[in-house]
């Protein structure tokens, strides 16, 4: 690198002597492995005429340095590109591929223009280090957070040879559903402090501040100049941002060329493995991983010039329900209403024995529904948009009944619908709500409710209450002041079949995907069970403050 700094890969090229264009795939999670949870092997894009390089990032196995997330990316990106551009018998145009983290490194890359870059495939990541990756909402992406530092952290410890640091941090792994709970989240184990400075860091900047800027691809649009082919999945907890990207590179993208050749593909996936089996349900054949010869034909169009035997669209997305791949020239789909479904109840709409009710009418006088929420027994996140292993992180389709009887969820059910309904598009909620807490966090969640009572969720939000203006700037709330909040539940695409039911969830918690919020104006990192007070909550639907979901209904053309 330009400052001295070695860095270490592994490359693969065809057995003979003719020159071949570069795929790089730059990585912290072992060069070796190459990211073959979800890719094929480096040997099999190197047998369809390719020089594969596989490096390890700067700090993390063979490469040397030291790692803190993303800080050097740009600049070894570049470099790296560079690199692999002048090697022996290599035909200098490189196309990088990766997700997650392997997806970061490559907008961050594409951001300093290096001259070989010729196209990326980032899979899995969004378009903000703070919002969805780091927080949402002000709330703290714990799960993912925790579980990946511990991970992470160990690779770190072994290259120190401190081994009595690593036997710590795979005990801390093992039972990280533990390990969540510990607080205050700032006083972690001596070992995650020396090893992962700046998780503390991230606790630090509570807020969307400078911190986040400089490592953020959202301010940065204006310098994208390559072809982009994104990959994300309906279960991702990234897959707002890799919408983002999409459609605003196409709008302010650097050139032409990069505007007009941005491509948005959409599988039902979670982070990973991808696979047409997702949490506890089966997408079918059509959802099978297939990605590596979409790549591969992306590479043959902007590395060898091939065109491909069938245009791919500007947007190919699977459609939950019915199992079906859709093309449209744009996101959301041309067609899609945004359609509203108020909440009612008439007597109290506490757990599934309840009677909150959804619907397209507005509401005239009705009362609030009420629940308490105290922290200690927060709701657990049953399935959702986490990451980055199922086993440790609450991820994909499950059934909600174990959450639904709970008195501090509030249930609000659709009639059988008597057609098919569809969405494409994101999904939004509106509450009028108060709270006697100074503050709090409110979440919700959209489910589908199948005939036999098995309920699947689909999509799912939170907003803690004194972000509810502001990402930067935090203010606390008045109890007992009915206040609107709106946020995002994600973008989705899915069928609510025949007989179903649409479902929304309203809670104040979701854990471990997001810490728990005391109810008080505390930092994140500095809570204790000291600072748990209990909240009531009140969730108005009336005339006057008719509390809804928006829902993007596809009306088919």
């Amino acid at each position: 690198m330009r400052d001295g700094v070695r860095l270490h890969a592994d490359i693969y090229r065809p057995n003979d002597d003719l020159p071949y264009p570069v795929l790089l795939l730059r990585t912290p999670y072992n060069k070796e492995d190459a990211q073959t949870m979800n890719y094929a092997h480096p040997s099999w894009y190197a047998r369809h005429g390719y020089v594969v390089v596989i490096q390890d990032t700067r700090g993390r196995w063979s490469s040397e340095g030291d790692f803190h997330p993303y800080l050097h990316e740009e600049e070894d990106g570049y470099d790296t590109i560079e690199w692999a551009a002048s090697l022996p018998q290599v035909i200098p145009r490189v196309g990088l591929y990766g997700f997650s983290y392997a997806g970061a490194v490559q907008w961050l890359a594409a951001l300093s223009r290096p001259p070989h870059l010729s196209c990326i495939a980032p899979g899995m990541i969004g378009s903000d280090s703070y919002q969805g990756k780091a927080y949402r909402n002000g709330a703290l992406n714990l799960a993912l957070q925790q579980s990946w530092i511990l991970f992470a952290a160990q690779d770190t410890a072994l290259r120190q040879g401190r081994s009595d640091w690593v036997q710590e941090l795979s005990a801390l792994y093992a039972d990280v559903h533990a390990y969540y709970k510990r607080l205050p989240l700032s006083d972690p184990p001596e070992s995650v402090k020396k090893l992962a400075p700046y998780y503390l860091d991230w606790l630090q900047h509570r807020s969307r501040d400078d911190y986040w800027h400089s490592t953020s691809l959202r301010e940065r649009y204006e310098l994208v100049e390559v072809p982009a082919l994104h990959i994300g999945g309906w279960y991702d907890i990234f897959i707002d941002g890799t919408i983002e990207n999409f459609t605003e590179i196409r709008r302010r993208g650097a050139t032409q060329k990069a505007r007009e050749h941005q491509y948005l593909f959409i599988e039902p996936w979670f982070h990973m493995p991808w696979s047409r089996y997702v949490g506890e349900l089966d997408f079918g054949p059509e959802a099978a991983n297939r990605i590596d010869e979409l790549q591969l034909a992306w590479f043959d169009r902007w590395l060898k010039g091939v065109e491909p035997s069938v245009e791919l669209a500007p947007v190919t997305y699977f459609r939950m329900g019915t199992n079906t791949w859709h093309e449209e020239q744009q996101w959301p789909p041309a067609g899609t209403v945004n359609t509203a479904y108020y909440l009612h109840s008439t007597s109290k709409a506490n757990s599934i024995n309840g009677d909150g009710t959804l619907d397209i009418l507005p509401p005239a006088e009705e009362y609030a529904d009420t629940y308490v929420y105290h922290p200690s027994i927060a709701v657990p996140a049953l399935g959702g948009r986490s990451g980055a292993v199922p086993d440790l992180t609450p991820m994909g389709p499950r059934n909600q009944i174990s959450v639904e009887i709970r008195n501090d969820v509030l249930v609000y059910s659709s009639a059988p619908l008597g057609n098919d309904l569809a969405l494409a598009g994101e999904a939004k909620v509106e509450l009028y709500a108060s709270t006697s807490a100074e503050d709090t966090d409110f979440v919700a969640k959209l489910v589908d409710v199948y005939p036999d009572g098995r309920s699947y969720n689909i999509a799912e939000g939170i907003l803690r209450a004194s972000f509810r203006n502001s990402l930067s700037e935090p203010e606390p709330v008045v109890p007992g002041e009915v206040i609107r909040y709106e946020f995002s539940l994600g973008p989705t695409s899915a069928v609510f079949r025949q007989g179903h039911r649409i479902r929304l969830h309203v809670s104040s918690s979701l854990f471990p995907t997001f810490d728990r919020n005391p109810n008080r104006w505390v930092s994140p990192g500095e809570v204790t069970e000291a600072d748990f007070v209990t909240a009531t909550q009140c969730i108005y639907h009336d005339e006057r403050y008719p509390s809804k979901v928006w829902l993007p209904v596809i009306h088919e053309r």
